[in-house]
């Protein structure tokens, strides 16, 4: 047993560092925007928050599209099967491609209505327009980007998204500085000089992992005709796999918008308060996505050579493991809270709200965190894709909506409280229908 976990952990860190350090620097780069934007006050930041919810709502279709792709590949590479890997890449990026290049025409097109979602606000959407418009040039780079690092991923070769990621925020940190705030004689564009910080450094991001990539003779070195040997009975069975992730992403990505737009709605400074928490979420929970990834990486890959009990053992110990580290981290920000809202130049409203919410889910943290484990690290690595997705549409649309809109905008609850119920409610029934249906064990189901 001693061997068996420490065979674990030796892999699990082999994969998850890199990922984890890949997550810490895409969340910083979240959190770098915010700060800088920040001190251009309350509307700008908003803004751009608001803004930025169609970017990340791309970001998760484009995770739903690789989702499916990740388990075939994962497998695919247990049974050391490259024509597989390759032929699913090749789907994989016309899909993910599709969806960039949507994504860009509705952000360029309609700019005003998009934002009209979160705010009616006039000043709001004028702002948040003017960004979306600069960065909506850069979705299909991001787009390419995402299938690029999901074979690398799924074929343990997780250091050359890494290098994409560092040098993809280096980029945007030197350039938010120079075009938002106009220095060394650079124009200061305030707003759109965040947009094309981001832009560009997606475009670095893309370079670099393709450069690498090929460089380095990985998966992604492959002829033509071998991303295009698509079959139909192979789209088949990709559809019944990945369909369901990807609807699953879609729906829960959905009911992100529509908490953010019932928050946008309460008022700018409730968003405003929602937008600096959320860049905080996402920095600390960057460890357990690692965990996560490297979880599903090693589960399909057992899953793949026919060890079921292995990859039952390793699902077991990452819940573990990202149950105890989220409970560390959560705690840990109890006690930073003040020191991290001081880098925010934001109201006293603002200030006061964001702490509320941070220590809300820094409690709450462990719960949330459990239900992501066990969809996107366990039952897709296994092949079962269905049963998130149906949990996911129940304890949104007919639990955690409802309930959040009532409190916020018919009882009129404080940001706190509307925050708390939205995630309690939701973590609650997802955590107790979720660990049943592990127990099961029902979600193996090998794909190739």
């Amino acid at each position: 047993m001693k061997t068996k976990t420490y065979n674990f952990t030796r892999t699990m860190l082999s994969i998850a560092i890199p990922l984890t350090l890949q997550n810490l620097l895409f969340s910083s780069f979240t959190l770098i925007d915010t700060v800088m934007v920040g001190k251009l006050g309350d509307l700008s930041l908003a803004a751009v928050g608001m803004a930025g919810k169609w970017s990340w709502f791309l970001n998760i279709v484009l995770f739903g599209c690789t989702s499916g792709a990740a388990v075939f590949i994962a497998q695919y590479f247990g049974a050391e099967d490259h024509k597989g890997i390759h032929r699913t890449y090749g789907l994989m990026s016309i899909l993910s491609l599709a969806a960039g290049f949507l994504f860009m025409a509705v952000a360029l097109l309609a700019p005003e209505t998009v934002i009209g979602m979160f705010t009616k606000d006039p000043e709001a959407i004028a702002v948040a327009a003017v960004y979306l418009r600069c960065i909506a040039v850069s979705y299909p780079f991001q787009a390419l980007a995402k299938s690029a690092a999901t074979l690398l991923q799924s074929t343990q070769r997780v250091v050359i998204p890494f290098i994409g990621a560092a040098c993809s925020v280096l980029t945007n940190l030197v350039l938010n500085a120079l075009l938002i705030f106009g220095l060394c004689g650079f124009p200061a564009l305030g707003v759109a000089g965040a947009a094309i910080a981001s832009a560009a450094a997606a475009v670095v991001n893309t370079l670099v992992i393709y450069g690498f990539g090929l460089a380095r003779g990985t998966m992604l070195r492959a002829p033509m005709h071998a991303l295009l040997d698509i079959s139909r009975g192979f789209v088949r069975d990709y559809v019944r796999v990945g369909a369901p992730a990807m609807f699953n992403e879609t729906i829960w990505a959905l009911s992100i918008l529509i908490y953010s737009a019932i928050f946008g709605h309460m008022s700018t400074e409730a968003y405003a308060a929602i937008t600096v928490a959320k860049s905080i979420e996402d920095l600390t929970c960057v460890a357990v996505f690692g965990m996560c990834s490297a979880c599903a990486v090693m589960i399909g890959s057992y899953v793949g050579q026919g060890k079921y009990e292995h990859a039952k053992a390793c699902a077991r110990y990452h819940i573990v493991l990202a149950t105890l580290f989220s409970l560390v981290i959560g705690g840990s920000l109890f006690f930073l809270r003040e020191p991290i809202m001081s880098l925010f130049g934001v109201s006293e409203t603002v200030h006061a709200a964001s702490i509320a919410v941070i220590t809300i889910y820094g409690a709450e943290m462990a719960l949330r965190n459990i239900p992501l484990m066990l969809v996107v690290g366990t039952f897709r690595a296994g092949g079962d894709t269905k049963y998130g997705l149906i949990v996911d549409m129940i304890s949104a649309y007919l639990i955690g909506i409802p309930l959040t809109a009532v409190a916020g905008l018919v009882l009129h609850f404080s940001v706190p409280v509307t925050y708390a119920i939205m995630y309690f409610v939701e973590d609650i029934f997802k955590a107790i229908v979720y660990g049943r249906h592990f127990f099961s064990d029902k979600w193996i189901r090998p794909v190739v």
